[in-house]
């Protein structure tokens, strides 16, 4: 199994589809201040944990209960505790014009009405997004607390028809098979490269691969490791346990990427809709998640050389997205095979995890 860790827990931003109301309203932010706070079921630490959600991210409050906020988790309604929250209160300036639907499959949202203004995350095609008039050629939306702005041309009364399906035929590889139980980092990279017609050996890859080949030190309470943005935390043909042969981030294994297809791009933190596009442009896609695309647990920390924390998660795992439909993401796993994932679990694991993902074009 690759990775039973994985790396930094980012902070994705989450997005609430709001129910329209006929007056103005208060909603109360809340964001979360602590590395992982955990959802439960009802208001109490012996309740059933639905999840959990990492520090930065922003959820509105939906009520109270004693000590605990109530707040809409995954489609559910959960409880988070006060003592790990931070709150703010925007007063809505303005009425709701009722909800409607994006109609492409990579639709900017900007920090104002105009395209001169800072997009802060893109929408895939058929999301439903709660309105408040218009300003121009934009509608006006609440994202994540906020009200931004979106093309007016690219929204419909009606839920939109499903895309067709678009597959790339990738050659498949296993990590185990070719000898590196821990490398499924450029494993997944040596299957994009194929399909472009560029045949590296996974050995190749392998010595290539920035390495630190030693794994974390322990002293005097800490943990202490090389940062997986630069290089592999350890040994990827070695045999993975806490602490011991990790993984590498986009930016670290980037230049590898670039050295055979030069067109390769880092195109982390731009959402699943930007995987969508890539794949749909005929360029596979290899994405940091989780094995199975379970959500994360077993998180761990330890000290980079530049003075800085970098957390981890147990069930780290990276595979090659090869494929997409209206209702999957087909990977192909260089630990577990081919497979479909529904975009919603595709989505909550991928935003979770911090959105980090690598185009070979």
């Amino acid at each position: 199994m690759k990775k039973f860790f994985s790396s930094v827990i980012v902070a994705g931003v989450l997005f609430g589809v709001f129910s329209p109301s006929l007056v103005a309203h208060a909603a109360t932010k809340l964001t979360i201040t602590t590395a992982v706070l955990r959802v439960r079921e009802k208001p109490t630490t012996s309740s059933k944990i639905l999840g959990n959600v990492v520090k930065g991210n922003v959820y509105t409050s939906k009520g109270t209960s004693g000590s605990w906020y109530k707040i809409t988790y995954k489609s559910r309604t959960g409880y988070i505790h006060k003592d790990y929250v931070k709150t703010s209160t925007t007063s809505s300036k303005y009425t709701s014009t009722g909800t409607k639907y994006t109609t492409v499959g990579t639709l900017n949202v900007r920090t104002g009405p105009s395209t001169k203004y800072k997009s802060v995350t893109q929408l895939s095609k058929g999301v439903k997004v709660a309105t408040y008039g218009t300003s121009g050629s934009f509608t006006r939306i609440l994202y994540s607390g906020s009200y931004r702005y979106v093309s007016t041309q690219y929204l419909t009364k009606t839920k939109p028809t499903s895309s067709t399906t678009k597959k790339l035929n990738v050659p498949y590889y296993n990590q185990y098979t070719l000898g590196y139980p821990s490398g499924c980092e450029f494993v997944s990279l040596k299957m994009a490269l194929a399909y472009k017609k560029k045949s590296v050996s996974a050995a190749s890859l392998y010595k290539q691969l920035p390495k630190s080949i030693s794994n974390a030190t322990y002293k005097n309470g800490k943990y202490y490791w090389a940062d997986p943005e630069k290089m592999f935390t350890g040994d990827p043909a070695g045999t993975l346990s806490y602490y011991k042969n990790w993984g590498i981030y986009p930016k670290g294994i980037l230049p590898l990427a670039k050295k055979y297809r030069s067109g390769a791009v880092d195109i982390s933190k731009q959402g699943v809709s930007k995987i969508e596009r890539e794949i749909r442009s005929g360029n596979p896609v290899i994405v940091w998640a989780t094995v199975d695309f379970k959500n994360p647990y077993g998180y761990f920390s330890w000290i980079k050389p530049d003075g800085k924390t970098f957390t981890g998660y147990r069930n780290y795992h990276v595979m090659l997205v090869t494929g997409v439909s209206s209702s999957s993401f087909y990977v192909s796993d260089p630990y577990r095979g081919k497979y479909a994932v529904s975009r919603a679990q595709f989505a909550s694991v991928y935003n979770t995890t911090g959105q980090y993902a690598l185009s070979v074009r």
